[in-house]
């Protein structure tokens, strides 16, 4: 009785041990994560809930903003966002599982419609929610946007700092950078990037393997002790 004892209790920690360590990447508690992706960095992104209420804002940086809910409070219906010289948007938010996290995308454009002094940079890629960036003539990051549909859209002055390369990442994939042709007025330039997939690197469970591997030598020395 004494050895089937031991055995179970090595055994129960083992598996509290996995059950914690599987626990970490998890958002915890009673809470999930709605991720907004927004092609204009410095944007402000406000949750509206189904009773108008609004949450506390957040910035876009690098593309996006997260907000950390509670998954048992009043519901998110929408995402509001803003910035200086372009139209606001809204977009409508799904609300996250406990853990979970819910994307939506939203992309600003400029306040005034596209025609005079503007045009568009076109950017066609299969890899649905890959980043894609507008640098500069000065290798500076001019727009930031995201693949939905495939194909990410920036209205862009035709007189400004010249667009020379489209830069598209995605997790997994191989990052990728094309030339592009500034569009002039009115007009539509555009591009077509294709991501290969990167190497996946091998992990070795090492640090479970060992936990295992303790837990099974501490059983045969107790069984051998009795």
């Amino acid at each position: 009785m004494k050895k089937v004892m031991m055995v179970l209790i090595a055994a129960v920690v083992l598996a509290l041990f996995i059950g914690a360590a599987s626990a970490n990447d998890s958002v915890g508690g009673d809470r999930g994560v709605i991720q907004l992706k927004c092609n204009v960095d410095g944007a402000t992104a406000v949750l509206v809930s189904i009773n108008g209420d609004e949450s506390e804002p957040q910035t876009v940086t690098n593309g996006q903003a997260e907000f950390s809910v509670y998954t048992t409070a009043t519901p998110y219906k929408e995402v509001k966002v803003s910035a200086d010289g372009y139209e606001t948007a809204t977009a409508a938010v799904t609300m996250p599982a406990k853990g979970e996290t819910s994307e939506v995308t939203v992309n600003l454009v400029p306040a005034q419609s596209v025609g005079g002094d503007r045009g568009v940079i076109q950017v066609k890629c299969s890899v649905e929610g890959a980043t894609v960036e507008l640098i500069s003539v000065s290798g500076t990051v001019a727009y930031t946007g995201t693949i939905k549909d495939g194909q990410a859209e920036f209205p862009v002055y035709s007189t400004a700092t010249p667009i020379t390369q489209v830069r598209v990442s995605a997790s997994g994939y191989n990052t990728a950078t094309e030339p592009v042709m500034m569009p002039g007025s009115g007009e539509t330039s555009v591009v077509e990037v294709t991501l290969t997939p990167a190497p996946t690197p091998t992990k070795s469970p090492m640090g479970l393997a060992l936990v295992g591997l303790l837990g099974a030598v501490g059983a045969v020395v107790l069984l051998r002790r009795d």
